[in-house]
């Protein structure tokens, strides 16, 4: 009996009947065993992950915190060895600014004078630095206010505007001034008005002393906002919340809001959130600053709630991790498989196997290899192998005809124009979208009196034009959009993202016109100018273009139109390269140019700055 007569069985068939066996053989086996088997051991590991999580969120807040009390510190020591003085203001200013800009998580470095004067620098929440100075004032009145605004930029700050105002603020009557004054210590305090406004934060606040005598209070502030966000960056599980309480369970700042607003009290959370419900009723049970315990909650099943003691003040963190989070998956699949199952098991899985290499894998590798003979466009591998399962046959038997059809129209279609396309995604539809991109025109000069004096004999030299083209365009990562005579036109940065585009078209502009000079000229009048190149960068829609029976993936706008006229410009001025000036500021100096003034383009209203590259310039 020949392949071709072979009994077929429908693929579905096969599928089902190998998925019964299995499936029927497994479950009828372990229903006979099934039984529940929660295990201690899946709590112990929960719990050692659980204090894993906890501990790396405790060590990463204490070391953000340690670095304000170290910010501080530096402070005093410099005051206090008299390196720069409180009064001395550009110093001053500098050093504020310089430790602010190192300490991301920093919200103010300040001082405070004991005659009610106050300096900080204040990192805003647009990114924006501000230097702020509190001048003294007599009893109930205002106090004149100097604010500078700065923007920073790499590696430096440019400034921006200056204010003068009057403030409110009274820095010998705040918290942290009067609990720092007084204390020999460092003090942490929560405060809500700082020069700035309304601005919750944890304080910090250090004492400075020179020969005994009172010199001011040096403040470091954390906004609570940015220490909550601190908290969003940690490593923690999904589903799982992170608090830092004050004394009495006053909330300084947790990883994930309830509807988008902190509660001031742990209490005060919604009981919609099933979290900050299991830790608020952990705090009500144990009194004690470290502790673990487990939440019985309706919306989340048990929850693991863990309490540590920060190194500042008497703050808390408090972390609620979902036991689902670790054991939801181990909880709904553990099961005790006795040996007889896995016996029984492995002797299904073995004949599925052994079914399957032979009706599926094996086929579907060869078919798998054709495609990719396909994608590659070698046709010649392609070939049509007769299988048992029919859908498989039938495949096979299309995937030929297919590739039969393919390698005949490939001789319509270049393969140099198709490959890039494909390797770029190009959706089969009408559509496309503005991108940044470089634009190339180049033919062959006096083409036309060639074709009027050679006839048909004009077609090698022409020939010989588009091949060496297509090359230098391909070696430079560009696309040839289409093919306009005697002309070529490619593009840059489409399909594929190129960054340097500009770049790579003027090297393949000179790698085109070295090559032409690298040929014999076709007639003596023709030696001189072998080419006409015309370049021009800039946003051009890009895309499918046409309807949905017939489409063309090409680009369209003004800098293609201004690129094509750019070759009429070599034209005019006897040249072979011309690129606008948008292209040659776009190399970055990176290739050598020379300027040829400015000319006026039909269709534009300004004049356009032009350059060529001579043939003996060479890249810088």
């Amino acid at each position: 009996m020949s392949a071709d007569f072979l009994p077929r069985v429908k693929m579905g068939r096969a599928v089902t009947a190998l998925l019964l066996l299995a499936v029927l053989s497994t479950a009828g086996l372990v229903h006979l065993i099934w039984q529940r088997t929660a295990s201690a051991n899946v709590d112990n590991v929960v719990a050692a992950l659980d204090a894993q999580s906890a501990g790396a969120v405790r060590n990463e807040l204490a070391s953000q915190l340690a670095q304000v009390s170290s910010t501080a510190e530096v402070i005093r020591s410099i005051f206090f060895q008299g390196a720069i003085k409180p009064d001395d203001e550009v110093k001053r200013e500098f050093l504020f600014l310089s430790l602010l800009r190192e300490q991301s998580a920093i919200a103010w470095i300040g001082f405070g004078f004991p005659d009610g004067r106050f300096f900080g620098s204040h990192s805003a929440p647009d990114s924006r630095i501000e230097m702020i100075e509190i001048a003294k004032a007599a009893p109930g009145e205002l106090r004149q206010l100097r604010l500078d605004r700065y923007r920073p930029i790499a590696g430096d700050i440019i400034f921006e505007e200056r204010l003068k105002t009057e403030s409110a603020y009274v820095t010998e009557g705040s918290r942290w001034y009067r609990k720092g004054k007084d204390s020999t210590e460092p003090v942490w305090t929560v405060v809500d008005i700082l020069p700035s406004g309304f601005e919750p934060s944890i304080v910090l606040s250090k004492r400075v002393e020179a020969f005994g005598r009172l010199e001011g209070v040096i403040m470091v502030a954390v906004s609570l906002r940015q220490l909550s966000l601190t908290l969003q960056d940690l490593n923690i599980p999904s589903e799982s919340k992170v608090y830092v309480l004050a004394k009495d369970d006053i909330v300084l700042a947790t990883s994930e809001p309830s509807d988008g607003v902190m509660a001031a009290h742990l209490a005060d959370f919604p009981k919609a959130d099933a979290l900050s419900s299991a830790v608020a009723s952990a705090r009500r049970a144990n009194s004690r600053s470290v502790f673990r315990t487990l939440q019985q909650t309706d919306a989340l099943g048990p929850i693991f709630v863990s309490s540590s003691a920060l190194p500042f003040e008497d703050w808390r963190l408090l972390t609620a991790i979902p036991r689902s989070t670790f054991a939801g998956d181990i909880d709904e699949n553990t099961k005790r498989v006795l040996v007889i199952i896995a016996g029984i098991a492995l002797l299904a899985a073995v004949t599925a196997i052994v079914f399957a290499r032979l009706l599926f894998a094996r086929p579907l590798a060869r078919l798998v290899q054709q495609l990719h003979a396909v994608e590659r466009f070698e046709h010649n591998a392609v070939s049509h192998t007769p299988t048992l399962l029919a859908e498989l046959n039938d495949f096979s038997a299309a995937l030929k005809r297919m590739s039969s059809g393919l390698s005949a129209f490939a001789r319509f279609m270049p393969l140099d124009v198709v490959k890039p396309l494909v390797d770029g995604g190009i959706e089969p539809k009408p559509g496309g979208k503005v991108t940044d991109i470089t634009v190339l025109f180049a033919d062959l000069p006096g083409f036309t009196e060639m074709t009027e004096e050679l006839g048909a004999g004009v077609e090698p030299h022409l020939t010989r034009f588009l091949t060496l083209s297509i090359a230098a365009i391909h070696a430079e990562g560009g696309t040839v959009d289409k093919f306009i005579g005697d002309a070529v036109m490619a593009i840059w940065n489409a399909p594929n993202r190129e960054p340097d585009h500009a770049l790579r078209a003027c090297r393949a502009a000179k790698a085109i016109r070295d090559a032409m000079h690298a040929m014999p000229p076709l007639a003596p009048q023709h030696d001189r100018v072998r080419v006409r190149i015309g370049i021009n960068s800039g946003t051009a829609l890009v895309g499918n273009i046409g309807s949905v029976e017939r489409l063309s993936y090409t680009a369209i706008g003004d800098v293609v139109n201004l690129a094509s006229r750019l070759v009429g410009v070599a034209k005019e001025n006897g040249i072979e390269i011309v690129l606008s000036g948008e292209t040659f500021a776009r190399t970055c100096g990176r290739f050598a140019a020379r300027p040829l003034g400015e000319t006026t383009v039909r269709g534009k209203s300004q004049s356009v700055p032009i350059f060529t590259i001579d043939g003996t310039g060479p890249e810088a």
